[in-house]
């Protein structure tokens, strides 16, 4: 757990404060799963059909680089896509322009209502999860993942 020390909050080193992301980041993955899966139609979903439907939400993909941009392998991809296409969530097409061979995959009505559900069910689950903290503590979160979102949206990390 990281704590502030009698120096005050500005003595956490950013080690420390790196160490209880990376051990948190599971545990809070797990817990918005959880709470997707509470959602109705959800039943069997994975967490990599989850994080499709979350990359077609935002726009359509050629399936290679929806591949990439998940860093999955095509075959997975493929896999994941089947079970997503077969319950109406998502749809594939071939008319990519300049690209015979390419996949485009879009978000169906359905799938996008159903993203829709599962982000506001992974929403009231994180919020429970602070529900009992102060406002100094949302405020101090907030001005933490601001600057973690900051850290990940730096030019050239690639993502």
């Amino acid at each position: 757990m990281v704590q502030a020390n009698r120096q005050g909050p500005a003595a956490i080193e950013a080690e420390a404060l790196a160490q209880t992301v990376v051990r948190l980041l599971p545990v809070l993955i797990r817990t918005v799963v959880a709470e997707m899966h509470k959602a109705p139609e959800t039943a069997g979903m994975t967490l990599p059909q989850f994080r499709v439907l979350a990359r077609l939400y935002e726009r359509d993909y050629r399936a290679a680089e929806l591949a990439d941009a998940l860093e999955v392998g095509r075959p997975t991809l493929t896999a994941t896509a089947d079970g997503l296409e077969r319950r109406g969530l998502i749809e594939r097409s071939r008319q990519v322009p300049g690209d015979r061979r390419g996949v485009l995959l879009h978000i169906t009505p359905s799938g996008r209502a159903l993203y829709c559900v599962l982000q506001d069910q992974a929403v009231a689950g994180v919020a429970r999860l602070v529900a009992d903290s102060t406002p100094r503590e949302r405020q101090a979160l907030a001005e933490g993942l601001a600057a973690l979102e900051r850290g990940l949206r730096r030019p050239g990390r690639g993502a």
